[in-house]
């Protein structure tokens, strides 16, 4: 049995392909377990998507890996998956994905233990998770509604020490958000302090678990040279460690709800991420008059190939 996939990179820098976030899209998992899809995704050894057979017109049913799990729905996989989508089946206008996931994985993810906390049924039905992306011009675009934020209460002390700055160095409310499942957003001063970000894996994770949110700091602060931009940089846990990711929708999606939270309308801003760590990425976010928040960047395909099972 031959998989075919390809590899895409999204929120890519202008025209170069080999910048932004590297995503693989199986074109038809529906063979295939949820191990043998974890082993994929462990061997590409970068998000991964799997198509399903499921859907009607303008609609897929997906599934979404890292290396390390099955994790839900990411801003760059799902741009890149649209893509891939649109040139498999000759679409056009918007693309619905609809997630699914196996619950029966053993593997806990966080909305599950918000349910659990929260008092919830996890095996009620629910309406699937979904989400719509589009093209605007040369950018493909993920519709994130109206995301949450809330701050954080804990001392400015905790915090900075959170990413290895001094306090004085916090640019503005820190905050969580959707209830957490988004991480923390943490502004700073300037673009030296997002540079001089460190993160310790055991602080990461100690927090994460205290405050029953997931292990991602998002840390950012305005251009000090280029209007109505911003840099950041991405930082996430997985296997108890920590990671910095060159782009995320995910990110992108966090800092449009600080920005909503704090009044922010009808704005656009460019966000650039992963300078630090050498390759770079551009977001374009949107926030309208509404709150409605918009993750867009380009896309390009870079690979293709085929598994043999």
């Amino acid at each position: 049995m031959d998989l075919t996939y390809r590899v895409l990179n999204v929120f890519t820098d202008g025209k170069d392909p080999f910048t932004g976030n590297g995503v693989a899209v199986f074109e038809d998992g529906s063979t295939l377990s949820t191990e043998q899809m974890q082993m994929l995704a462990a061997q590409v050894n970068i998000e991964t998507v799997f198509i399903l057979p499921k859907g009607g017109d303008q609609e897929a049913t997906v599934r979404f890996f890292s290396p390390e799990k099955e994790t839900g729905f990411a801003g760059s996989a799902s741009l890149a998956t649209a893509a891939v989508l649109r040139d498999l089946r000759g679409w056009a206008g918007d693309v619905q994905l609809i997630e699914e996931r196996d619950h029966n994985s053993g593997t806990e993810n966080m909305r599950e233990r918000q349910d659990r906390r929260e008092g919830r049924d996890a095996s009620d039905p629910r309406d699937p998770d979904t989400v719509t992306v589009f093209q605007r011009d040369d950018l493909w675009v993920l519709d994130a509604h109206e995301p949450v934020a809330q701050p954080l209460k804990a001392s400015p002390q905790i915090l900075s020490s959170l990413v290895g700055l001094n306090s004085d160095v916090l640019g503005g409310d820190v905050m969580t958000v959707n209830k957490g499942l988004g991480g923390i957003v943490l502004p700073v001063r300037s673009v030296e302090d997002v540079r001089r970000t460190r993160l310790d894996a055991r602080m990461l994770h100690s927090y994460a678990m205290l405050l029953n949110i997931e292990p991602r700091v998002y840390v950012w602060a305005d251009s000090d040279t280029e209007p109505d931009t911003v840099v950041a940089r991405m930082f996430y846990g997985p296997r108890g460690g920590v990671l910095e990711v060159a782009a995320t929708g995910t990110g992108g999606v966090n800092l449009g709800a600080w920005l909503a939270a704090h009044g922010e309308r009808g704005i656009q801003r460019r966000v650039i991420q992963g300078r630090v760590e050498g390759r770079r990425s551009l977001l374009d976010l949107r926030i309208d008059e509404q709150g409605e928040v918009f993750v867009g960047g380009r896309v390009a395909e870079v690979a293709r190939g085929a598994f043999t099972m």
